[in-house]
């Protein structure tokens, strides 16, 4: 017989603040008139609902993952970049709801800075590729002087991001995912892309 003893004096060692994760991911209510929602009375200058803010305080979240979720394997993340009245919606085809792309990568990243969060970002590994995900990669952090790095400039964000943590795809194994792979597959694909997705740019 084993015998388990848990005494809150036996400490194994420091526990990662970034356990404490959460997620925002265009389902629902979860962005739009949930985090965002101008016009709320807590709603600060930027739109974002300050209640929404004070709650994830008191939770404790200090990391959180962006655009989601099933959400990401069919999201298109130039589109949702540049001034707010250019941009269209688009079918979403995980959850089969038209995306509005109000929010999008640069009022997220900015949205983490203002409230002390350190964000997660997650690339399309289901309808896109490497390209596409090395092109978020250079926007979020690249220096002056790039293509994507000057579109982020252009959009107002003089400085990068400094995006630390990345989450390729979202659950590629499974059957509901759009652009699903088994892992052998999913495997194969990324080698592809590594070697043959060379000097390719994402196509708008």
């Amino acid at each position: 017989m084993t015998i388990i003893t848990l005494h809150p004096d036996f400490r194994v060692g420091p526990v990662d603040r970034r356990v404490f994760g959460s997620f925002v991911e265009h389902l629902g209510r979860c962005v739009y008139t949930g985090v965002y929602e101008p016009g709320h009375a807590t709603a600060d200058e930027h739109g974002f609902r300050g209640d929404v803010a004070e709650l994830t305080k008191e939770l404790g979240v200090t990391l959180v993952r962006y655009p989601g979720g099933n959400f990401v394997s069919n999201y298109v993340w130039e589109d949702g970049v540049g001034p707010v009245e250019d941009r269209k919606p688009f079918l979403d085809l995980a959850w089969r709801t038209v995306e509005p792309n109000v929010v999008g990568t640069d009022e997220f990243l900015q949205y983490c800075e203002r409230e002390g969060l350190e964000p997660m970002m997650a690339v399309n590994l289901g309808t896109r590729g490497v390209a596409e995900a090395v092109a978020l990669l250079e926007y979020c952090n690249g220096e002056a002087g790039t293509k994507w790095a000057d579109m982020r400039i252009a959009n107002g964000r003089e400085e990068p991001y400094g995006v630390k943590l990345w989450c390729l795809g979202n659950e590629m194994d499974g059957p509901w995912q759009i652009g699903h792979k088994d892992a052998h597959e999913y495997g194969k694909a990324r080698g592809r892309g590594r070697q043959g997705d060379e000097g390719d740019r994402p196509q708008h």
